[in-house]
Parts: C-alpha cells; structure tokens; sequence
C-alpha cells in the first residue's frame, strides 16, 4: 500500500512495504534506546498480544493446522498502540525510492526495523525446524531490504537509515557485509564493534528471541508487523520546522542530552544539503572527537571545562552546558559554528593529556610536565582543569614557555595536595580555577603570581597547617587509595638513600602497621588506648601506613607490631623505617612517625 500524506494509524508493514528510505534527520540523535525500553516492548508483545494469538492458532481446540491465514486474522484483532511517528517528506528524492526523514519516533522505527532483521536471521538458523520458515523469511526480507540498483552506495538498500555513526552496524547486521558506499572509510573509523548501541540491541535482542522456536518466532514477527500500530503524522515542508517540532517533541520521549542538544545547535548553521559539508564535519570533527574522549558523558565533561575557560565560575552540568553556550550565542553564526567544532576538535588531545596522563598515546611530549600531570591526575581534584587545559593550551601556542608551566604547574600540585591533606573546603575551586590564568598570564613571575592569587581568595596552606594535617587527620579513606598512594611514594622515593627507585607498580597495596580491625593480641598490646576515641583516626593516619605487595599485606594480616615489621621486605624506604623503630606501636608512637614523615611532606610540596 503506497503511504499518503494523511494523519492516519499505520502498521509497519504498512510502512516497510514498498521499496522506501526512512532517514534519520541530521539533528537527531544516534540510536539511544537502552535495555529498559527494549525489554517494555519485547515484554508488551509477549504478554498482551501473543497470548490470545498463539492460544487460537497454535493450540486451536478445534485441532485445525497452524497456518498463516489463520493468524493474520487472530493478529487483526489484536492491536496494540506504539505511539507516534512524524515524517517529512523529502523533495527531489530518488524516483525508485521514495524517501522521508524520521522527525520523531527514531527509536521506534529503528527498533521494529532491527527486530525484523533478527527474526529473519534467527529463523534461518532454524530454517529446517519448520515448513513456514523460509517463506517467512522471504517476506521478512521484504520489509527490511530494498531491491533496488545501489548505484555506486549500498546504503540505500537500507530502509531505515541513519548517519549518526548507525548507519555501518545496521547494514552489517542486516546484510552481513560491508557496503559498498563513498562513506565506508570513515564509518569504519566511528564504528567500534560491540560498544555501537544497535550492535548493544542486537545482541540483548537475540539472547531474548533465539530459545524460541521457529513458529513463535514467525508469530512474534508477525505482530510487530501488523498489530504494533503507530500514528502517521506527515508534515509539510512549506509550514513546518522540523527541528524546531523535533526539539519540542523530544521531552516527552527520552530526552535530549546536552551534547545531543549542543550538537544540533551548533551544526543547524551548517547544513547544506546540496554539498553535505556538514556530515563531513560532524564524522571528522564532532563523531572522532567523541570516540576519542572515551565517550559521551566523558565528551560533556570535556566541553564543560573548555567552555569553563575565563568564565566567572565553572559551566553546570547536563542541559546547563547547552543552556549556557546558547544564551551566549543568541544569534550563532555559520563561522562561530565552524570555529566552536574546531576549538573542540583542537583542544581534546590536551585534554586527554590531563585526565589520561599515563595513557602513552595521551602523554605530554615534555616529560617533566606529563610527571606533574599525572601526579595532579592522582590528586582527583578535577575542578582546577579548566586552568591546566587553558596553561597547555597557552603553551602549545608559545604564549607560555616550558619552564613557566612547569612552575605554574607546580605550585598547583602544591596547593591541590596540601588542601586536601587538611581536608579543606574545595568549595571556591569553581569560581577560583575557570578564569586563573588570565589574572597570572602577563605577570613577569607566574608561579609568585599564582601564590598571590592563592593569599588574595584565602586558599593558602601553611607549612604548621600542613605539618599539623598529617599528625592528626585520617590520610586513609578507602575512596582516596590513589591519592594515598601518591603521598606515600612520593615520601618513599624522598627517603630513598641511593636515588634508585622501587617499581612502585609491585608494592602499591596500603598497609595500616596497627591493624585496621584489632584482634584480642592487639587489644591487650595497647591496653586503655585500644578503646581511645581517637585511636580510629589516628589507625587512618600517615604514621600508621606504609607500602608493600599486596601478597606481603596478606601475609602480615593482624600479626603484632614486631612480628609484622620484622617481616617487611628492604624495598620501601617506608618499611625500612619502620623495621629501625623500637618504641611501641601505640598513639604516641604513631604520631611520632606522622611527625617525622610530615617533615619529608613539607619538603616535597614545598611553596
């Protein structure tokens, strides 16, 4: 039945009939829906229409023979409504196909389009287990397939289509092949097999479909076919925005994220669709940049701290980053657009070098930098990034020198550790770190300049603030190992004699000397300390710690003080310390040690 530019209720056999191209328009997303939506509409079809069905013509009491005819009329009377789809049609589209874009309703479509293919696939790995199965597949591949001449793209023999980096797994999937298409290459870069969310369905959908036989498989097809009922709802092209309807639409449905959002705004004053500029863009600029990142949270979490830069306070999260970068670009220009994707394009590798510094395709080329990077990295305090993306930044541009960075970044290091050692507030960090380095960026001496903006906004640590932090504040926190660690090699390689280093890869495990539970051997050795109110805290602080394997913290386990010192190993300049110590191992003992390896502490992060 050909469609006709009518509001009307429609099946997807309906739509899947003819030969036909259903777009997904630029400004949509990427196929999103997860396993809570996949699993509603597997389980819907299943329990309200399936059960009548398969009740009258698979156990028919009047004994007649499961046949076709018989359920298509049971799948009539069995409707069930699936919200929506809104199409616009394209003018000029190719003759042999005719063609609409997808406004709303995407992952509706793509999901029956995609659980049409896999009954096809799963009935042919089952294809002699009945007599209706290869018919069913032959029809089947009807709906999803158009049999038509590629000319020179085998993407259009799909009939739901997508270039949000879905359009290479679908084909796959369904054709079991590469395409033969100008745009393979760079699809192939964007595609990462199994991570892609319609590779995700794929696979969620076959575990569900495959352990049922071949007739279920044919009656479950069918009703996706013909009693899923979706409103049509053509627009016009002359009166109506289709982005403008698309964005109001969406909130009803799952909503856009901000880099969905962000992403349509920026690239509406790019689209050309005579030239296709734009996709070339999005796929080399915007789809790379993403898969380069980690992801699409990780990518927000990106532009939030690029778009943070000399800003009075840090960009909030999720649609505040949109709401923001569209308030202050009102009326965005096709230019701006194309400078904002290259600024983002431009600026991820410097990035990555803040957040993956230890990754060897993300390291700094500056060794000296990379170190103190990764050592910030450790610190987790992610709210300075904004002013480290902007110092590399200004260093890749030769607005900074080497040496200027690395003191800058220094004196960063600095005041990130010894904060957080005292457990100060980070509360100002956000409306301190954004613009920082346009105030330092001019002065003669920007590590002075640094320390001066630290006095100006109160967040100064003192060498007694500091020395005092390590004596009487709980170091340990099981959600802070990597920092803890940082304190303690950095101290260890201080207090090593003979400038040769321990791989500290092999003794990264934190070992609390007085053990973190106490045994009743414990609890005698300490006497009226073992139920001191302080003693918790003091058991947490860096006295009371050291590092060693993970199989010599086993080993040790709850073992008393001698016992346990004599059996570590030479290789820690920490463990060596302690081996050398006589006095007991009580409050007083440990703040002794707290006391002298603050002393290396003040040292190492020295202003």
């Amino acid at each position: 039945m050909p469609i006709d530019n009518s509001i009307n209720n429609r099946t997807f056999e309906e739509l899947f009939s003819n030969p036909i191209s259903f777009e997904i328009p630029f400004f949509q997303r990427a196929y999103s829906w997860e396993r809570q939506h996949w699993k509603q509409l597997i389980d819907d079809v299943w329990e309200q229409i399936l059960p009548d069905v398969i009740e009258q013509t698979v156990n028919d009491n009047t004994g007649n023979k499961f046949t076709m005819e018989n359920l298509k009329k049971q799948l009539l009377e069995h409707e069930h409504y699936f919200g929506a789809i809104v199409v616009l049609e394209k003018a000029n589209s190719d003759p042999a196909l005719k063609s609409f874009l997808v406004i709303d309703g995407q992952q509706r479509i793509t999901t029956i389009y995609l659980l049409i293919a896999l009954c096809s696939k799963i009935l042919k790995e089952k294809n002699d287990s009945s007599e209706n199965a290869q018919k069913q597949i032959d029809i089947l591949d009807g709906y999803i397939k158009n049999n038509i001449e590629s000319i020179g793209d085998d993407y259009r023999k799909l009939k739901v289509y997508s270039n949000k980096g879905d359009r290479l797994p679908t084909y796959l999937k369904i054709f079991g092949e590469n395409p033969e298409s100008p745009s393979l290459p760079i699809d192939q870069q964007l595609y990462v097999q199994g991570k892609n969310q319609i590779d995700v369905f794929w696979n969620y959908a076959y575990k569900k479909l495959k352990a049922y036989n071949a007739t279920l498989l044919i009656i479950f097809s069918q009703a996706i076919l013909k009693s899923l009922k979706i409103v049509w709802i053509p627009l016009d092209e002359k009166k109506d925005n289709p982005q403008a309807i698309f964005e109001g639409l969406n909130d009803k449905g799952m909503p856009l994220s901000a880099i969905e959002l962000l992403c349509s705004y920026l690239f509406k004053p790019l689209i050309d669709d005579v030239t296709k500029q734009h996709e070339s863009i999005h796929n080399d600029k915007w789809l790379k940049s993403i898969k380069k990142v980690g992801g699409e949270k990780e990518y927000e979490f990106y532009i939030r701290n690029l778009f943070s830069i000399n800003k009075p306070k840090m960009i909030g999260k999720g649609r505040k980053l949109y709401a923001n970068f569209k308030n202050t670009n009102k009326k965005l220009s096709k230019q701006t657009a194309f400078d904002t994707i290259n600024e983002i394009a431009d600026n991820i590798d410097l990035f990555n070098q803040i957040v993956k510094p230890q990754d060897s395709s993300c390291k700094h080329s500056n060794k000296e930098i990379n170190s103190i990077l990764i050592k910030i990295e450790r610190t987790s305090m992610y709210s300075s990034i904004p002013f480290i993306l902007a110092i590399l930044r200004e260093q890749r541009a030769d607005n900074l020198n080497d040496a200027d960075t690395i003191a800058i970044l220094n004196s960063l290091l600095v005041l990130l550790v010894r904060r957080k050692v005292c457990e100060l507030k980070t509360t100002k960090y956000d409306v301190f770190f954004p613009s920082l380095l346009s105030k330092i960026i001019n002065e003669p001496d920007k590590a002075k300049a640094f320390k001066d903006q630290i006095l100006k906004e109160d967040l100064w640590v003192s060498n007694q603030e500091f020395e005092d932090a390590f004596v009487i504040k709980s170091l340990y926190k099981q959600t802070e190992l990597e920092f803890v660690r940082l304190i303690l090699q950095e101290i260890d390689k201080k207090m090593q004699s003979h400038g040769q280093l321990p791989d500290y890869s092999s003794i990264n495990t934190v070992e609390h000397v007085m053990p973190q539970t106490l045994d009743d051997e414990w609890k005698l050795y300490l006497g009226a300390e073992a139920s001191d109110v302080n003693l918790e805290r003091i058991k947490n602080s860096i006295g009371n710690l050291c590092l060693i394997s993970r199989a010599a913290n086993s080993f040790a386990g709850q073992d008393p003080f001698e016992k346990k010192k004599n059996s570590y190993t030479d290789v820690s300049a920490l463990t060596r310390d302690l081996k050398g110590r006589t006095e007991t191992w009580n409050i007083q003992g440990i703040k002794r040690r707290s006391k002298d390896l603050a002393d290396k502490a003040l040292g190492i992060w020295s202003w």
